[in-house]
Order: C-alpha cells, then structure tokens, then sequence
C-alpha cells in the first residue's frame, strides 16, 4: 500500500496545487460552487477514498492547500453509508450529528447523512430540504437545515452519533495537519527571504525560537494524525483531535507574529491557512472538548491501565 499510496498523494498534491488558488478562494467565498475542482476530483476518484488511511491521506492534502471542498465530507458520508450497506449517491456529500446545525457544505451537497441519537442513519435528497446560509470563520459554508416533512431516501441502523463525531475528528485533524504544514513551509521561507538590518530575519534567535516552536507543534500533530489512521481507536483519535487543535491555535499565533501585518493583508494568502486552523480548530470537538473526553474514559476505566496502554501503543 505504500508505493500506492505515494502515488495517489502525489496525484493528490499535483491537483490541488493546479486548481485551488486565490481566485477559487475569493470565487467560493461569494458564493459560488468549485465545479472545477470537484470534476477533478471525481476524475481521480478521490472523493470514494476508502478510511482510514487513504482518506486522512487526500484530507491532509487538501488541508494543505485549505482547498475550499467538501472532500473530507463526502469521504466520510460515503465511508457511513457504505458501512451501513446502504447505496453511495453521485455528487459532493455532507454530514450531520443530528441537530442539523452548521452543516458543512448543506447548500452544494447532494446528499445529507444524519445519525440520530438512537443510532439511526439517515440519508436525505439536499434538494428537498430548507436550508439557511452561513459560513465559517474561513468562509467556507455552514449551513442551518430543516427537515420539515422530508422523508430520508434510505435508512440503517447500528452506527452511533460517536462513530461519525469520531470519523470526522479525525479528518478534521488532518486537514489541520495539512495546513499546519503549509504554514510552516511558508513562514520558514519568509522569514529567509525578509531582510532586517541587512539580514535575513531567521538569523535571529528569537524568530529561530518561533520556527523551532512552530516545526515541533506540526511535527506533533502529524505524528498524532498518522498514529490514529493506522489505528483508529477512540483514544488515538481523541489525542489526535486535541493535539491538532491545539497546534493549530500556537501555530497561527506564531505565523502571524513572524510575518507581521503583511500576513493579514488580502493579497498574502497565509491568512487563508490560518482562518482554516481557527475554524477547523473547534469543529468536531476543540482541544478543550477532546481533552475531557479523554480524562472521562481514562477516569472510567481506572487510572492504572493507562500507562501500559501508552507504552503498549508507542512498541
């Protein structure tokens, strides 16, 4: 799988690289649906990407680049209803936990599915539902649905509200990754080509000391990320999930601060990769949120199966 992977990833990093840029972000801001891309991404068949690994795969790849898509959700969605041995619709896919709140992508999806708190899935025709506009701190949609009268085109049960929250924790912490990546790569070539009192700025200790910090929160995060696709239990997600969010808050903070004010302005595109951290930061459970989680299940299993847990995980 390996070599395969490599393949696909670099299929992945070429694709995104031709297609997403400053134009597709502006353009999907006002409003407007990426047909481009996502026919690309049909093509290639990214959009059925199986989980875990190649799914974390092309979502940390299309974190990288903050490409403004719902291919983390249909993934997901597609993963759900498969799972379930329910029929995969054509077209982008979206996901809910139930309170059809925020839904990612709602207004382009063709397909919705929602998990109840019984553990029913649902899968729902878009077209058929109320939906209210909103968006994202990184503009991308977030939708407010209504069900109203709608019948759900086909139904399962056995999946619970914890599987898809889990699911999309994970793919959540890998485009954080992604862009973590992204923003590490950037800021470390800026801070080599600006020049302070005749000389490049990473010279000086105190920006080596933020590429330093910066590097090991990524370093971090992606450790965490790939740890939890090669094995997808509840608590290398959650330490996933945490540790991503988390880097991605320190990150932003020290991207900005090396950049300076140029990093805010319009022109510079690293404000795109850190409003993406700032949002995906709290969707699908912030640090806060993860971390709880994880004191919770320790506390209830008992304290003292947790470090031959840890060190039975790190051999």
């Amino acid at each position: 799988m390996s070599d395969e992977l490599d393949l696909i990833n670099q299929s992945a990093e070429r694709l995104f690289a031709d297609y997403v840029d400053a134009k597709l972000h502006d353009a999907v801001e006002a409003g407007e649906w990426p047909a481009s891309l996502w026919d690309a991404i049909t093509e290639a068949g990214f959009e059925r990407a199986e989980m875990p690994v190649l799914g974390v795969a092309l979502a940390r790849i299309a974190g990288r680049h903050a490409a403004p898509i719902p291919l983390a959700e249909t993934i997901l969605a597609a993963s759900l209803l498969e799972e379930a041995g329910l029929n995969v619709p054509y077209g982008p896919l979206t996901v809910s936990l139930g309170d059809l709140t925020r839904v990612p992508w709602a207004r382009h999806a063709t397909g919705l599915v929602a998990i109840s708190k019984d553990g029913t899935l649902a899968l729902y025709e878009t077209a058929h539902l109320d939906v209210a506009p909103g968006i994202n701190l990184a503009g991308e949609p977030r939708d407010d649905v209504a069900l109203g009268s709608t019948k759900a085109v086909s139904t399962a049960s056995g999946i619970s509200v914890e599987t898809l929250f889990e699911k999309a924790a994970l793919l959540r912490a890998a485009q954080i990754t992604g862009a973590l990546e992204a923003v590490l790569a950037k800021t470390v070539q800026y801070a080599g080509e600006r020049k302070q009192f005749g000389r490049p700025i990473a010279k000086f200790q105190a920006i080596q000391h933020h590429l330093a910090a910066l590097a090991g929160h990524t370093a971090a995060a992606c450790a965490a990320v790939e740890a939890a696709a090669s094995a997808p239990d509840f608590l290398a997600i959650a330490s996933a999930k945490a540790c991503a969010s988390e880097a991605a808050g320190k990150a932003a903070a020290i991207a900005h601060q090396v950049h300076g004010a140029i990093g805010f302005t319009q022109e510079h595109d690293l404000h795109r990769l850190t409003k993406a951290l700032w949002a995906w930061r709290e969707e699908f459970g912030s640090e806060g949120n993860w971390n709880a989680r994880i004191g919770a299940a320790v506390a209830a299993n008992g304290g003292g199966g947790l470090w031959p847990d840890l060190v039975a995980r790190s051999g």
